[in-house]
């Protein structure tokens, strides 16, 4: 299990911290999302044999967020 903590604007409220989990947990390999709209981060747990940080990212941006590219934490690797 690989785990990735991404910075993400434009999250609000917890309405904005489900949507994102709801969008993350529909890709094939990902286990656990945590999206925290006070300090803008995401997690997510995923298997890297399924899938990858850049289908996170992907599926964060249709979901209408912007992610930082400048996130240092962002795969932050094997957990």
């Amino acid at each position: 299990m690989t785990t990735t903590t991404l910075q993400v604007e434009g999250m609000t409220c917890s309405g904005c911290e489900q949507r994102i989990g709801t969008a993350l947990r529909r890709i094939d390999g990902v286990r656990e999302v945590t999206a925290d709209h006070t300090t803008g981060e995401v997690a997510v747990r995923f298997d890297s044999r399924a899938t990858g940080p850049d289908a996170v990212r992907e599926r964060i941006t249709l979901a209408g967020y912007t992610v930082r590219d400048d996130d240092p934490a962002e795969g932050s690797g094997p957990r």
